[in-house]
């Protein structure tokens, strides 16, 4: 009984790990994404970049 409790605890442990290493991964990946936009934004003075990147992700849907 002893070995079942204790490998639901591991189970359990490793789930949230994985919830949170994959957030954390995903928000990474983001603020990157949203760095590089705000850097071309700045260097052409516009928001075209925002509008070109928001029109791609549209046709790809």
């Amino acid at each position: 009984m002893v070995d079942v409790v204790s490998y639901t605890l591991i189970i359990i442990t490793c789930f949230c790990f994985g919830l949170i290493v994959s957030f954390q991964i995903a928000h990474i990946h983001y603020c990157r994404k949203l760095t590089l936009l705000v850097r071309r934004s700045i260097s052409t003075k516009t928001i075209a970049p925002v509008l070109a990147e928001y029109e791609a992700l549209k046709l790809k849907k």
